[in-house]
């Protein structure tokens, strides 16, 4: 049997107007908050924010059709870190090099922390198999890794659930990954 507790008067903090740890959110707190931040990426964001890509998606008959998309690229994860205040630190990184010393594959983890305490955790890589890396800079593929757990780490941080260009660029590459193979849930 499923005990529950009704909570007439949930506890909110006058300086965010969130709840406290343990009660039901005040729902038009947030939707307010929600409204809040789409009009914040409007206001702040702008054309070269974004970049646009054609993806596949199922359509009502259950075919694939292309369709363009926007996804926010760094500069716009970049600007809605410092609206937010937004603190990112490297938790880990590893390197995969090859026999020659070229670098394979690159592995962040970055922590996203704001200023009242809150803090996420995302990682991500950057593999020379995806497509287009074959020839960049180690540098490239490196930096790539970097972005993309920054920015899964704001975005997973201040509730946007969006996924940025940089991760929409890559191709699966589970197969060929020394860091997904060491993963047995992949």
């Amino acid at each position: 049997m499923v005990k529950a507790e009704l909570i007439e008067s949930p506890e909110v903090t006058k300086d965010t107007g969130l709840i406290t740890q343990d009660n039901v959110p005040d729902v038009d707190i947030a939707i307010e908050q929600w409204d809040a931040y789409q009009k914040l990426c409007k206001g702040l964001l702008n054309e070269t924010d974004y970049q646009e890509i054609i993806v596949k998606e199922k359509d009502a008959e259950g075919n694939y059709v292309k369709v363009k998309r926007h996804f926010k690229k760094k500069s716009a994860w970049q600007k809605l870190s410092r609206a937010f205040n937004v603190d990112t630190h490297i938790v880990n990184r590893d390197i995969e090099r090859t026999k020659m010393g070229r670098v394979r594959e690159a592995y962040y983890c970055v922590r996203a922390t704001l200023p009242n305490g809150r803090s996420v955790e995302s990682d991500a890589l950057c593999s020379r198999s995806e497509r287009g890396k074959d020839k960049v800079s180690d540098h490239t593929i490196m930096s790539t890794a970097k972005t993309r757990a920054t920015n899964r780490a704001i975005a997973e941080l201040i509730g946007a659930g969006e996924v940025s260009a940089e991760e929409m660029s890559a191709e699966k590459i589970a197969s060929q990954s020394k860091f997904l193979k060491e993963d047995n849930s992949s």
